[in-house]
């Protein structure tokens, strides 16, 4: 009977990980030194995340880009999880001469969030490698600090 209550409770909790559907805000970090941003959950522990804006590359100045990653997601505690996925992004910066460029990537994420009960934020902190692809391979590390209006 106690294995049958463990199991009831694990899996209740695991069910109702995430105490919100979608959250929009923004989010700074690298590479977007200031972005909008979407979390939205397609499942009980699966998300999308999308960001969108300005974009700041080495030797390229800036531009603009669109990130998109798939999460999967596990409470900690009510209220704060944790999360691991990766996604693509697509940008473009010029040169000081103003010759275009485009870039795309691939890139991984880890992070932890928290959601406070008492009014709808969300906060979330994250890392991961980048690996782009144009116009010339190279690797970067990045990351951000997401502030989010969370829609339960």
């Amino acid at each position: 009977m106690k294995n049958l209550l463990l199991f009831f409770l694990l899996i209740t909790n695991i069910s109702f990980s995430q105490n919100y559907t979608t959250a929009i805000g923004i989010k700074g970090g690298y590479p977007g030194f200031g972005t909008l941003n979407a979390k939205h959950f397609i499942g009980s522990q699966t998300a999308i995340e999308a960001s969108v804006g300005g974009f700041s590359k080495t030797n390229y100045g800036t531009g603009a880009f669109v990130m998109l990653d798939y999460e999967l997601n596990s409470e900690l505690d009510p209220g704060f999880s944790w999360y691991y996925g990766g996604g693509a992004l697509v940008g473009f910066t010029s040169t000081p001469e103003d010759r275009p460029f485009l870039h795309t990537g691939i890139n991984g994420v880890l992070g932890i969030e928290y959601t406070f009960s008492e009014v709808p934020i969300n906060c979330s902190l994250d890392t991961g490698p980048f690996v782009f692809f144009t116009p010339r391979v190279s690797f970067a590390w990045g990351g951000g600090l997401a502030i989010r209006y969370a829609i339960r």
